[in-house]
């Protein structure tokens, strides 16, 4: 049992807790402390002298789910092994991984990147690195070092290490394209990848950089991407990069014949289908325009030959099954009528009409007021102008079958008579709306593989929006203007991907139901606080760390991520 004891030491009294017990017969201490004087005992109560000086806030949560995924994978020495550095300071590897834990968590410019790395727990993590070593400087030194030619090399090591250890189911993968608009100066030389083009966000003024991918279906995992002219053309990269990827990927003895691609109609042409031979050991899964096969586009919807699928995830579909010779090969086709798209597509084509008839109703009225001399000043618009303004109006898919513009005069001035046709409106309804044409190789698939596997192009979709989320996403802001600089952030980019999609499949695998978003969140609240306390005397100060509250989801991930290990212990 221990007890308290006093000393006296020079005329002052000291409190020391002590035990004893015998040993031997004799009673020996077990052991001694010295606690102080008496008011070194009633501040330590009161605890008046154990408040800290200051604490420090580190962001634990995103950072260490990263490094968890980059340790796992041995990733940062992977790169090293393609691209070996004279040993002095920190590697290419550390540089590449760096950058792209950044685009994943909190993107900032090559300048900001050390004053990021001085709020997270890499500032520990990393001692090696400091404020001259993540200068932007050092990095634009680093990233002139990697040569454009290894870059696919480099990706095929990082991904072939990761499918050596994580069984990825790649026998289906999609495959898109999308763009990045970019500030690149018209004038600026030194970069010819940039180029204008027709911009998916609507950027057409601005020079954009063109982006493909493939990416596994179930879970959203990058295979092959390419970087290329903004100005080039969906269809016709898509010719080359199909034989790069066949290429990459010829090894894979296992997943030969069994491997399905999917893509979108933007990348049909006769040249790209013939990439799908037997000896390739690749198929594919696409779609037809229905303009380009109005044999199959104008079945009635109403058809007997659409048969509901039994399907839970196709509830609202229907469809009919044939083949055909499409681009000179024998297709299975599947004609799908989908009732969640058809409604939604009579709403887009009703909203539409009414735009055009609301702009219409105004040139009418204008041409009124001036024939009945309400309006006199201007210019006198004429039948061909008029014309051409109707046609500007109805530009809109559909709308010049479905709204009819006659034009004539009347006292030499443009008269405007307009009407919806509701024939063409009823046969649009009947026909073209609401239905897919869906076209494949693989001609012993069942009717809902085949649409549930074109289905799985939005997992694509989902990480090109990723990529452009102003908050989460890799891509931008890009800081970069020379064609060398653009690939190498292509890479790292596609790298931040690679890593997010394990970490999502890690999350999953344990029974975690949550979108990147969601995750993204759950694991940017969790900080290590880190309280610093005043030294006795001449004794350091000391640290005390400790974690930022968690909710029960937190508490899953602090531990599914390993994450107490980086705690400054």
């Amino acid at each position: 049992m221990a007890y308290i004891t006093k000393k006296r030491i020079k005329g002052l009294t000291y409190y020391y807790a002590e035990e004893c017990g015998r040993k031997n017969g004799k009673v020996k201490r077990v052991w001694q402390k010295y606690l102080g004087s008496i008011e070194k005992i009633i501040a330590a109560v009161e605890r008046t002298d154990h408040q800290p000086a200051y604490a420090e806030i580190f962001k634990l949560g995103c950072p260490a789910a990263y490094l968890n995924i980059i340790e796992e994978f041995d990733l940062i020495q992977t790169l090293d092994d393609v691209l070996p550095k004279r040993n002095q300071r920190l590697s290419l590897g550390f540089y590449l991984i760096l950058a792209a834990i950044n685009r994943g968590i909190d993107a900032v410019s090559k300048r900001s990147i050390w004053r990021w790395f001085q709020t997270t727990i890499f500032l520990r993590v990393f001692p090696q690195a400091n404020g001259s070593s993540l200068s932007s400087q050092r990095f634009w030194d680093n990233m002139d070092l990697i040569d454009t030619t290894k870059i696919e090399n480099l990706w095929m090591k990082i991904v072939n290490r990761v499918l050596a250890q994580e069984n990825i189911d790649i026998t289906c993968t999609s495959y898109d394209g999308t763009n990045f608009y970019s500030f690149i100066g018209s004038f600026n030389a030194r970069c010819s990848i940039a180029k204008r083009g027709k911009n998916k966000q609507g950027r057409k003024d601005l020079r954009q950089i063109n982006y493909a991918l493939f990416c596994t279906r179930n879970d959203q995992f990058p295979l092959y991407f390419d970087v290329y002219e903004g100005n080039r053309h969906d269809s016709k990269e898509f010719g080359a990069i199909i034989k790069r990827f066949q290429k990459a990927f010829k090894h894979r003895e296992v997943d030969k014949g069994t491997m399905t691609i999917v893509f979108d109609k933007g990348n049909n042409s006769p040249e790209n289908i013939k990439c799908f031979t037997k000896d390739s050991g690749y198929h594919f899964v696409g779609s037809v325009k229905p303009d380009d096969h109005k044999d199959l586009a104008c079945v009635s919807n109403q058809d007997k030959r659409f048969i509901p699928l039994c399907n839970p995830r196709l509830e609202q579909v229907k469809a009919w099954r044939t083949s055909k010779v499409i681009y000179k090969k024998e297709l299975t086709v599947v004609v799908t009528f989908n009732n969640n798209l058809y409604t939604a597509q009579i709403q887009s084509i009703n909203n539409e009409i009414n735009k055009c008839l609301g702009k219409l109703s105004c040139i009418a009225s204008k041409l009124s007021d001036r024939r009945s001399g309400i309006v006199t000043k201007g210019k006198c618009p004429t039948v061909s102008s008029i014309k051409a303004q109707t046609l500007k109006i109805r530009s809109g898919q559909y709308m010049k079958g479905l709204i009819n513009v006659e034009v004539d005069e009347i006292n030499k001035i443009p008269n405007l008579q307009y009407s919806v046709n509701a024939t063409k409106f009823v046969e649009l309804s009947d026909t073209y709306l609401g239905k897919n044409i869906i076209i494949t190789d693989n001609h012993s698939w069942t009717t809902e593989d085949i649409i549930l596997t074109y289905r799985s192009q939005y997992v694509i979709e989902d990480a090109f929006k990723q990529m452009k989320d102003r908050k989460i996403g890799s891509w931008w802001p890009m800081h970069h203007w020379t064609d060398q600089k653009i690939f190498v952030h292509g890479f790292y980019c596609s790298l931040t991907l690679l890593i997010r999609s394990l970490i999502m499949r890690k999350v999953k695998n344990n029974g975690i139901k949550i979108s990147m978003g969601a995750l993204h969140n759950k694991l940017n609240s969790i900080c290590e606080v880190l309280n610093v306390f005043p030294g006795k005397g001449k004794q350091k100060m000391k640290n005390q760390s400790v974690v930022s509250k968690m909710d029960d989801l937190q508490k899953k991930l602090f531990n599914l991520f390993e994450m107490r290990k980086y705690l400054n212990n």
